[in-house]
């Protein structure tokens, strides 16, 4: 983790934004008539240790990445040692200037503008949070408890770019889902996924920015679910001078930061529930590794009678990640 983002970084990683949004970078070959070529192999000199010097991890990993992306390859197809593989000076320029990107630590879900998560691929924005891989693990439990169920109905609250819904809608064909977010950008973009995964006619996103008695949009007031899905910000305000430069310069913070012990927005997800569960449907909730314990005394000493705590499970890392509660 990185103790504070140095400005020489804060400023590489601003001046990147805007090069990648305006014109090429200048390659090191010429193309006369575009017929000149050189191997991958001749271009990837010294990016490795540029990338290493940046603070940038698994190289071999961000590199190929960047390749595939750039040639309009699966990763999968692309060989390890990129034998045979050369780029013209257009795509040279492409890698050059997205190598420098990620040495001012763009992330590469917003370098190559698409992610795969799960089994579908979702486009990406600058202004929308990056789905981890544990919360891949997060959907998959919730998968796996529902896949026998003949008829779901779910609410994900701050959908983000939809990928925890649609994960959803695309193994599981009885699931319909609605979804709120309170960035336009956001749900802008989760709408626009639904569409291109082709899921859109099982899914509905409202932009709306959940606040204490006004959880829900005026056309959902009266709606009643039988399951909410959330990954609600649980980030602590005074851990953020510890994120990595990612998170710092990139990543929208408000879909982050949870207050003061991680649960502000938590404790709104559990008002929601409380009005718009039906008897026994459940919420699902990813949250920080040190709040389970605490949300299930919150649950014993606050919600007795209206939530009840189920169980909490563990990602591969061994940590304490993902409640389950039900509605009495």
């Amino acid at each position: 983790m990185f103790k504070y983002l140095k400005r020489p970084l804060l400023m590489a990683a601003r001046s990147t934004v805007r090069s990648l949004s305006g014109s090429a970078a200048t390659t090191s070959i010429t193309s006369s008539g575009g017929g000149s070529l050189i191997e991958v192999n001749k271009a990837l000199n010294g990016w490795e240790h540029k990338l290493k010097d940046a603070g940038v991890r698994d190289t071999e990993f961000n590199l190929k990445c960047i390749v595939s992306h750039v040639l309009q390859r699966k990763f999968n197809t692309v060989p390890d040692d990129f034998a045979q593989l050369k780029f013209n000076a257009e795509q040279l320029a492409d890698f050059e200037r997205f190598c420098e990107a990620r040495c001012a630590r763009m992330p590469l879900q917003h370098i190559i503008g698409e992610w795969d998560f799960m089994d579908i691929t979702l486009k990406t924005a600058p202004t929308v949070f990056i789905p981890r891989p544990e919360t891949e693990e997060f959907v998959r439990l919730v998968i796996e408890n529902y896949k026998n169920v003949k008829h779901v109905d779910m609410l994900e609250v701050g959908c983000g770019s939809g990928a925890m819904s649609l994960s959803m809608l695309h193994a599981l064909p009885q699931v319909d889902a609605t979804a709120i977010e309170r960035s336009k950008a956001a749900t802008a973009l989760a709408w626009e996924n639904a569409k291109l995964l082709g899921l859109h006619q099982r899914f509905k996103v409202h932009n709306h920015t959940m606040e204490e008695d006004k959880y829900m949009p005026e056309e959902l007031k009266d709606k009643q679910y039988d399951l909410i899905i959330s990954n609600p910000p649980y980030v602590k305000t005074d851990e953020f001078q510890y994120l990595h430069p990612e998170v710092v310069v990139y990543e929208n913070l408000n879909a982050l930061d949870g207050g003061s012990d991680g649960l502000r927005v938590a404790r709104l997800v559990f008002e929601l529930a409380c009005r718009h569960l039906r008897p026994g449907g459940k919420l699902w909730l990813e949250l920080g590794n040190e709040h389970p314990p605490l949300v299930k005394t919150i649950m014993h000493l606050q919600y007795q009678g209206r939530l009840t705590f189920v169980d909490s499970y563990f990602d591969q890392y061994k940590r304490e990640r993902f409640v389950q509660l039900e509605k009495v």
